[in-house]
């Protein structure tokens, strides 16, 4: 399955759903993900709607967003190619890992792969139950 191309703004977005709905437990409250991305409650909900629009995201007013299953594909797919860059790049480098992790195709990360089998050593952002112990990392990046 081929992922639909976002933005990097709208990974943030994508991710911010992803680490607030899996924390919480139940949809990401507009409120929350504004608080998580540092953007105000319209910005949240016009991007939302866009998502939404784009089948990436399922949205109920007062209820809250959830990733659909496409957004959720797209979502860890951008989460896995950030932690591969997070793995690549020299911690004393001043890189915008988040950028760079956006900027590999998916057949550059697929070709990186087969160096790095799994990224993932447990320090990286993909907020994944296996790898919980990565989601400050995700809020981190998310609020950048």
């Amino acid at each position: 399955m081929s992922t639909p191309a976002v933005s990097e703004s709208e990974g943030r977005y994508l991710s911010a759903i992803l680490l607030v709905s899996e924390t919480a437990g139940r949809p990401a409250k507009t409120g929350e993900l504004a608080d998580e991305l540092e953007v105000s409650p319209a910005s949240v909900t016009e991007r939302i709607g866009t998502l939404a629009d784009r089948g990436l995201v399922a949205y109920e007013r007062y209820e809250g967003a959830t990733l659909t299953e496409d957004g959720e594909a797209v979502t860890r797919e951008l989460l896995w190619k950030r932690c591969l860059a997070e793995n690549l790049v020299n911690d004393e480098a001043d890189a915008d890992v988040e950028a760079f992790g956006h900027a590999l195709s998916e057949d550059v990360a697929a070709a990186l792969k087969s160096f790095i089998d799994h990224p993932c050593s447990g320090e990286c952002s993909a907020p994944d139950a296996e790898y919980s112990e990565c989601q400050s990392a995700v809020r981190e990046s998310v609020s950048r």
